[in-house]
């Protein structure tokens, strides 16, 4: 009798253990928000707030600019007057998060990294542009394709001679163009 209920008991475990495989199992699945509650990098959404933060606090500071705003219709007093309020209270905020050396050294660190991503990205505009000079085919595809005037071709080759200028500015930058082919490789390295 006692070896029919052990028989009995380990195939109603057995059973038990097809029909719910994950019963009595503890899920250890590696979250991949790393314990944030948006999935973003805690830092970088703090950095991103204080961002937000210092942008309302000097539009709220620029009287020039709220007259401007009202001016044209984009705001009027009773919205100038909210967004002064809410800056007084952003300003709180903000000077609680900059206190915080470390937030705030790091936030440089992430600002200098997308402020030469975004050196890089113009650098190949100005390169595609710069190029547009030297290909008369693409000029001229451009012209019919736009339908431009003399005009407009003045203003267009105006455009292009800045963007040289500017490119040879930004690629004088060692640093910045080893960064440029540093990233591009990168991402070659992702992509294959």
């Amino acid at each position: 009798m006692r070896s029919f209920s052990v028989v009995a008991f380990l195939f109603a475990f057995v059973t038990i253990s097809y029909a719910f495989p994950t019963f009595g199992s503890v899920n250890l699945a590696v979250r991949k928000d790393n314990g944030t509650s948006k999935g973003g990098d805690t830092t970088k959404s703090a950095c991103k707030q204080m961002q937000k933060l210092t942008h309302l606090t000097e539009l709220a500071a620029n009287q020039t600019k709220l007259d401007e705003l009202v001016a044209k219709g984009k705001m009027n007093t009773t919205e100038v007057d909210a967004l002064k309020a809410k800056a007084a209270d952003a300003s709180t905020k903000l000077q609680t998060l900059e206190s915080n050396s470390t937030l705030t050294t790091e936030c440089a660190v992430i600002e200098a990294d997308q402020q030469s991503k975004q050196e890089c990205r113009q650098m190949k505009e100005l390169t595609k542009l710069a190029a547009l000079a030297d290909n008369q085919t693409a000029m001229d595809a451009l012209v019919a394709k736009k339908g431009l005037n003399s005009t407009q071709m003045d203003k267009l080759m105006a455009r292009i001679q800045k963007a040289e200028t500017k490119l040879q500015t930004l690629s004088s930058n060692t640093t910045l163009t080893d960064f440029c082919a540093t990233l591009k490789q990168s991402k070659g390295n992702n992509n294959g």
